[in-house]
């Protein structure tokens, strides 16, 4: 069985882990029937891709790897639009392509059978809320591989993990603990604010590494910074939900606002385009925000001066190498996890703001991320 350089093979597994900036809305608009791609050219790997051996490159024309996206869709500047680009990336290593696109949750089963339909040979899903849709196809149609991205296989509630799926997770509190820990060697009043759209593991655990950052930056420097809007040891905090909690930035702005009231000079939201208006009202206060899934300094280049960095999900490249493991002939039977260890997670630059972190908190950082990454710092013991 091939296991990926970029991502560790998890063993057996009891628990989902959710996304942290799916859609979840109960829609019924009409689905998007898939998007249909004409095999395109074999060329080079991605930079992103480091080759993995001297061997010849593998035709992949025969073979069609297909993506279902959440709703939230493309052009989410975020988990989506990064399970895009690896499905682009698998376009240009010459395999045959196709998408869907859900405008409702009840689009997600109809969108994953078109595809099937389509005669795709690996179907890989985006977001926790495809998590029911996604296990009937699997164990449906064994012929076929079937991935889901921010989810490993409940065995707890579906039994053993299917020799067709392939879990794709991504251990986000270790990237958000750098995050955190930067954010408050940089605030000024030390207070910093988070919130998320909707309470699952997923998303928590990006409130978690802020939490344990920020505790860590404490310890070393004996100062007292906090976090508003999540307490890991009660496991309660701020949420948006409603019916729209990933795609509402004037909810973003509005608790933005409230943080700032409450002393906060940097905001950590986790809650897709919800977030993108705190973002804004940072920007607007001369305050910092932290990003989330991919570098929003590059994604949302307009309020890269309130960006101070992100924590990111390398979901491009675990939706690339899983199809050309597929293409291979490994259809799944494993889940697998990102972590600082295997460059799965990780911060995004400073950017413009470089300037703005002190030197000696660039030099902590990359001894947390070393000793996170041995296991010499466990997060699990910040969080209380």
């Amino acid at each position: 069985m091939h296991v990926s350089k970029r991502l560790i093979a998890l063993g057996a597994v009891s628990a989902i882990f959710f996304a942290a900036c799916s859609g979840s809305g109960a829609t019924t608009a009409p689905t998007t029937a898939p998007v249909s791609e004409a095999p395109a050219s074999q060329s080079a790997a991605p930079e992103s891709m480091a080759p993995e051996s001297s061997a010849p490159a593998a035709d992949y024309s025969s073979y069609k790897a297909c993506v279902a996206f959440d709703t939230g869709g493309l052009g989410d500047k975020g988990f989506n639009d990064l399970a895009k680009k690896g499905l682009d990336d698998a376009k240009a290593l010459g395999f045959q392509t196709a998408y869907s696109e859900a405008q409702g949750a009840t689009d997600y089963a109809a969108n994953i059978q078109r595809l099937i339909d389509e005669g795709c040979n690996s179907i890989i899903t985006v977001g926790f809320n495809q998590a029911q849709a996604t296990v009937e196809a699997t164990k449906a149609n064994t012929d076929i591989a079937f991935g889901q991205v921010d989810a490993v296989w409940d065995e707890a509630t579906n039994g053993a993990t299917p020799a067709n799926f392939t879990g794709l997770d991504f251990q986000i509190d270790e990237a958000a603990t750098l995050a955190g820990y930067v954010a408050a060697g940089v605030s000024k009043s030390g207070v910093i604010g988070t919130y998320g759209g909707q309470q699952f593991p997923g998303v928590t655990r990006f409130m978690d590494g802020y939490y344990a950052g920020i505790a860590l930056y404490n310890k070393a420097h004996g100062t007292t910074a906090k976090l508003l809007g999540w307490d890991a040891a009660k496991q309660t905090g701020t949420f948006v939900g409603g019916d729209n909690p990933w795609g509402d930035p004037a909810k973003g702005e509005q608790l933005a606002k409230t943080f700032i009231d409450q002393g906060a000079d940097i905001v950590a939201p986790v809650a897709g385009g919800t977030g993108n208006g705190s973002i804004k009202a940072m920007l607007a206060a001369n305050g910092y925000a932290i990003g989330v899934d991919t570098d929003q300094s590059l994604s949302l280049p307009e309020y890269a001066k309130a960006l101070l960095t992100s924590a990111q999900k390398v979901i491009d490249v675990a939706v690339l190498d899983t199809f050309k493991k597929n293409a291979g002939g490994d259809l799944g039977g494993e889940n697998y996890v990102g972590t600082l260890a295997n460059g799965g997670v990780g911060i995004a630059p400073f950017h413009d703001l470089d300037s703005v972190v002190p030197a000696n908190v660039k030099t902590e950082v990359d001894q947390l991320k070393a000793d996170i990454a041995s296991g010499t710092v466990k997060i699990a013991d910040y969080l209380k």
